[in-house]
Formats: structure tokens, C-alpha cells, sequence
């Protein structure tokens, strides 16, 4: 059978040597491979197109697209940089804390610029540019009213750490005047001089209450410089001014007490601060007045940043509108190519399906899977095995071939079992001729005590001679049991009888070749499922291999043993030959291998009878060779 670019071409049944085209398996396979290829070409030249257009599109988006949109992600981001400074700004306590906030105000300002600056190609974006030249300006007027509320400030709590200062000397200056009068008035009323008392005691309660509206005007000074809202002021001036009246009204009283001048200075700077006209509620007042136009200012920049931000949002939405519209000519050109591709799919595994269902699985598997329980059933020795016949393909050549093998393996294992005759012929032929020379002997031997008229010694040699007819009868009948084909159903056999029946094929090799004989078999060894005439064979082929395994040897040794085993029988038929020349000894199971010289065997002993046992369920192996000898072992299972 020849193939050649998809056409088969087969020898014919009927003339040998005429050659015929026919549509074969490899043209039908080729044609559904050229069908297949053409989808996938086309395929390809689909996504070829397809991929040309979504790679325009994507250049386009490369090239235009994605600057603009990395562009608006930066214009974006700086919008609203700026806009999470603003309120920081105008919001700082102190100056340094204004300071630090304005130069990022200040740096990210510029970069916003220098970033509408860069965009020369984009006019919408540079119309951006005067909003944020009023957004630099607006921070310039902030900076002035900051300074000026900062600088305020800064007076105030100057002042503050003065009048703090003063108020601790006050109350240390006033402490030893508080014990002097103390000390005045005890005297004056010992020399009992009440009205001196009452002046020194007046005196007293002048200072004490100066003392008191000083430190109350001190705090209500702190809490001026503090307030952030102009009830807060109002209250704390109204609260500062009468305590400065009464403050005023006390000094006034100590004016002709020459102890009490440091006192009365320092009180008099204490009030000084008090003054609403150019004391610190002046200056707190002028520090409101700044405070709010800073807030007028940081709202009209909070206005800019807004307006800023609604157009850097607009023209970000505007660059993202550009992109998604790229982005759909991108998609619909990804979609038409995925249609098309999924039409290519769909037919492609369609046409598959079909191929794959209605040819290779029906015709092609279906046909091999019953070629190949066919070839399994074979290889049990099934001869009834049903091989699929027709068509006129190369499975069909394969189905004539199988049945060509099947009457080929079955005269091979028959022409083993008849070579196993052949070779056992001499001794048969020994076994029959010895009792042919006797019976001969007997009719001699009868006729003469029937002519001396010895009747009862006549019949005491027929009887001899009926006896050896028998034996020469179950002789030729075990002949004919043996050759004939087996069955191919296991049931319970004894081992000892199969055993002792092989051997009687053998007897005479073991006489005539003086090998000795070692038998181990015990008499109730369990019964074994398998089929005798097989068994028989396997037995027979591991005895003869083995007498011709110790042939050359000086001490000729053959044992037989059996043994029960954990799931049935083994069988141990060890000889003491020179060993296996093959590597691996396993080897000597495979078809037609042998050692022996050529025509003294077909090599399919061996390898036979591996094949029957294992349709046994059991196991045959080389337990162990070499220069001592060889021991083969067969496991059989057990019939209970």
C-alpha cells in the first residue's frame, strides 16, 4: 500500500499488481486540512484589515489624543492645586505660616502659567492666560493687606508681652505699700488717732482696687488681641473701658501718696494700652479693618480660582470628548473585526464538528475502536473475536490484515503445540512400541497354551493384552486432548493431575536423557481457575525448555515445586542449566526470540504461554538466572 499527496493507493484482492486511485482517509483528512486553512487564511486577511484600521485610529491617538488628554490631566491638576492653597492662605495665623503657603501659592501658580504658555497649538486654553495674570494681581493686593494685618498683629502681642511684664511689676511694687498701710493703720488706732486710721485704710482699698482693675484691664487687653469677629471686640471694649474709668478713677486717689509713684506709672502704662484712640483697641480695630479687606480679597481670588477651574474643567471635558470619539472609531473597528472573526470561528467549528462527528468519530474512531477490541480479543486467544469488514479504505486494508493475523496467530500457536509433538514424537513412539512388543509376546505366547490346550493361562495373556491396549488407548487419547484447540472458558482445574499429565509427554526425555526429576507437588493442592489444555501447554513448554537447558550440563536437575500463595498457586520449574543469555531475562517473552541454534525452534514457546497466563488473570516471570541455573515462577489464582 502506497500514499502520495493525500491519494491511497492499494493492491487489489484480486490482481496484486494493478494499481487503483480511490479517495482514501489521507485525501478526505487532506481536503477537510485544506478547508480548515482556508478558514484560518481567511481568517488572517480579516484581522489584517481590521488591525491596519484599529492602528490608525491608535496612531491617532498616540500622536493627538493622548498629549491632549496628559496635557488636561496636567492643566487639571494644577487648577486644583491651586485651589486647595487658597483657603490655606488666607487662612494663616501667623506670618511665617503665610510665608510658607505663599510660596507654594506663588510656585504652583507659575507652573500653571508656564504650562498655558506651553500650549502654543491649543488657542481655547491660552484664552486662560489673563485669568491667571488676575490671579497673580489679586495675590499681590492679598500680600499687601496680609503685611499690614500681620504686622498689626505682631504690634499687639508686642504690647501684650509689655503689659505682662508690667503687671508683674505692678503687683510686686504694690505688695510692700499693701503691708506699709497695714502697718499705719495699727499704729494710728494704738495712739488712737481713728481718723488717720480711716484715711490709711481708704488708702489701702485705693491701691488694692488699682491693682485689681490693672490686671483686669491686662486681660481683657489679651482677650482683645485674641477676638476674630467684631462682637467679640465690641464686647471686650466695653468691658476694657469701664475698667480703664475706674483704673483712671484710683490713680486719681493716689496722686498725693509720694510711695506710690512707681504704682502709679506703671498703672498709668497699663492705661495708656487701655486708650481707644491710640491704645491696642485702635490697633485692633485697624487689624479687623485689614483682616476684612483680606477676606474681600481672598474671596475675589477664591471667585478667579473658581472660574478658573469651571474652564480647565470645560476644556478637559472637551479633550476627553476628542478621545472618546477616537476611542469609539477604535472600538467599532475592534467590533466589526470581532464579528467577522466570530463568523470565521462559528463556520470553522461547524466545520469541524462536522469532520470531526460525521467522519473521524463514526467512521474513522468508531471502525478503530472495533478494530482494536477485535485486536485486544485476539490477543486473549478469542477466536470468535467479530472484526468489522468493508469499505475501501485504509481501515478496511487494516480489518483484512487483522483477519489475515488472526488465522496466522492461530496456526502459529497451533504449529507450537504440534512442534511440542513433533518433538516428543521419539518418545511416543517409544511408549506405543513397547507395549506392541509385549502384546506380540502374549499372542505368541497364547496361541501356544491354546494349541498345549492351556485355556486358562491363554486367558491369563489376552488379559495382559487388553490391559496394554488400554494404556496404549489413554496414551494417544491424552496425544489427541493435547493437539486439539482449546476452550476458551476458565473453570477450577487440579494442578497435580495437569502436572503429572505434562510430564507424561516428557517421560521418556527424562529416561532417555538421564535428567533427574524433583517433584513438589502436594496432593491437596488447591484447585486453580484456568483451562487444562493450555495449562498443559504452558507446563509442557517450561519442562522442555528446561530439559534442554541442562542437556550439556554433567548434573542434570528439573524441579517442579508448588506452594500456596497469599491469592492462589505458585509454581516454581527451576532447572540447573548454564542460565538466559538475553538482557533483560524478560526479554525471552517476546514473539520468536530464542537461544537455542537455528531450527531447533520457532521462539513462540515462550511467549505463548505468557499470553495464557496472563488470559488466566495470573503472572509468569524469571524469578532468577544464571551460571546455577534458572527458575521460572507461575502465579495462578485460586478456584475458591
Amino acid at each position: 500500500m502506497i500514499e502520495a499527496a493525500g491519494m491511497t493507493i492499494c493492491s487489489g484482492t484480486t490482481s496484486r499488481n494493478t494499481k487503483r486511485w480511490r479517495f482514501g482517509i489521507g485525501t478526505r483528512l487532506g481536503a477537510a486540512f485544506v478547508a480548515i486553512v482556508g478558514l484560518a487564511v481567511g481568517a488572517s486577511l480579516v484581522g489584517w484589515f481590521s488591525y491596519r484600521e484599529l492602528s490608525g485610529e491608535l496612531s491617532r491617538i498616540v500622536e493627538v489624543q493622548m498629549p491632549q488628554l496628559a496635557f488636561a490631566t496636567r492643566l487639571s491638576k494644577a487648577g486644583a492645586d491651586i485651589g486647595s492653597v487658597t483657603a490655606a492662605l488666607t487662612g494663616a495665623e501667623t506670618r511665617a505660616e503665610y510665608d510658607e503657603t505663599r510660596q507654594v501659592y506663588a510656585e504652583r501658580l507659575s507652573a500653571l502659567q508656564a504650562l498655558l504658555e506651553d500650549s502654543e497649538q491649543m488657542e481655547s486654553v491660552q484664552a486662560l492666560l489673563p485669568l491667571a495674570s488676575a490671579i497673580n494681581e489679586n495675590l499681590a493686593l492679598i500680600d499687601i493687606a496680609a503685611g499690614k494685618r500681620f504686622t498689626l498683629a505682631e504690634a499687639m502681642r508686642a504690647d501684650l508681652d509689655e503689659l505682662r511684664w508690667v503687671q508683674a511689676d505692678l503687683i510686686e511694687e504694690a505688695d510692700p505699700l499693701v503691708d506699709d498701710i497695714r502697718f499705719n493703720v495699727e499704729a494710728e488706732i494704738r495712739n488712737g488717732r481713728s481718723t488717720g486710721a480711716l484715711g490709711e485704710q481708704q488708702r489701702s482699698e485705693a491701691l488694692l482696687t488699682l491693682v485689681s482693675q490693672a490686671n483686669l484691664a491686662t486681660g481683657l487687653l489679651a482677650r482683645l488681641a485674641s477676638s476674630s469677629t467684631a462682637e467679640e471686640v465690641q464686647e471686650a471694649n466695653a468691658f476694657l473701658g469701664d475698667s480703664a474709668d475706674e483704673l483712671a478713677a484710683r490713680l486719681t486717689m493716689l496722686e498725693g501718696w509720694p510711695d506710690s509713684l512707681t504704682v502709679r506709672q506703671l498703672a498709668r502704662r497699663i492705661l495708656q494700652q487701655s486708650d481707644a484712640a491710640t491704645g491696642t483697641p485702635n490697633r485692633k480695630r485697624f487689624e479687623m479693618r485689614e483682616a476684612a479687606r483680606l477676606g474681600h480679597l481672598a474671596k475675589e481670588n477664591g471667585k478667579l480660582v473658581a472660574e478658573l477651574g469651571q474652564r480647565i474643567e470645560a476644556e478637559v471635558v472637551a479633550i476627553e470628548a476628542s478621545a472618546e470619539e477616537a476611542a469609539r472609531r477604535a472600538a467599532a473597528a475592534i467590533d466589526l473585526g470581532r464579528k467577522l472573526l466570530a463568523g470565521i470561528a462559528v463556520l470553522a467549528v461547524v466545520l469541524a464538528l462536522v469532520i470531526g462527528i460525521f467522519y473521524v468519530h463514526r467512521s474513522l474512531l468508531s471502525r478503530i475502536n472495533q478494530l482494536a477490541h477485535a485486536a485486544t480479543a485476539i490477543s486473549e486467544g478469542n477466536a470468535a473475536a467479530a472484526i468489522p469488514a468493508g469499505g475501501d479504505d485504509e481501515l478496511a486494508d487494516l480489518a483484512r490484515a487483522l483477519v489475515l493475523f488472526r488465522q496466522t496467530r492461530d496456526e502459529l500457536v497451533q504449529s507450537a503445540k504440534l512442534a511440542a509433538l513433533g518433538q516428543m514424537a521419539a518418545g511416543i513412539g517409544h511408549e506405543l512400541n513397547q507395549p506392541l512388543a509385549a502384546i506380540r509376546a502374549h499372542i505368541h505366547s497364547g496361541s501356544t497354551h491354546i494349541a498345549r490346550g492351556k485355556s486358562e493361562q491363554a486367558l491369563h495373556n489376552f488379559e495382559k493384552i487388553r490391559a496394554l491396549t488400554a494404556r496404549m488407548a489413554s496414551q494417544i487419547s491424552h496425544i489427541r486432548r493435547f493437539a486439539r484447540r482449546p476452550d476458551s472458558k476458565l473453570h477450577p482445574v487440579d494442578l497435580a493431575i495437569v502436572v503429572r499429565e505434562a510430564l507424561s509427554l516428557l517421560e521418556h526425555r527424562f529416561e532417555d536423557e538421564g535428567v533427574t526429576l524433583q517433584l513438589d507437588i502436594p496432593r491437596e493442592a488447591p484447585a486453580v481457575m484456568a483451562e487444562p489444555v493450555r495449562l498443559e501447554q504452558v507446563v509442557v513448554n517450561l519442562v522442555a525448555n528446561a530439559l534442554d537447558a541442562v542437556a550439556e550440563r554433567r548434573e542434570k536437575v528439573v524441579t517442579i515445586a508448588a506452594a500456596r500463595g497469599k491469592d492462589g498457586v505458585t509454581v516454581h520449574i527451576t532447572d540447573s542449566g548454564p542460565g538466559i543469555d538475553a538482557a533483560p531475562p524478560e526479554a525471552v517473552f517476546d514473539p520468536f526470540f530464542t537461544t537455542k541454534p537455528a531450527g531447533a525452534g520457532l521462539g513462540l514457546g515462550l511467549s505463548i504461554s505468557y499470553n495464557i497466563i496472563k488470559d488466566f488473570g495470573g503472572s509468569i516471570a524469571v524469578l532468577k538466572t544464571g551460571p546455577a541455573g534458572t527458575t521460572f515462577v507461575i502465579s495462578l489464582k485460586g478456584a475458591e
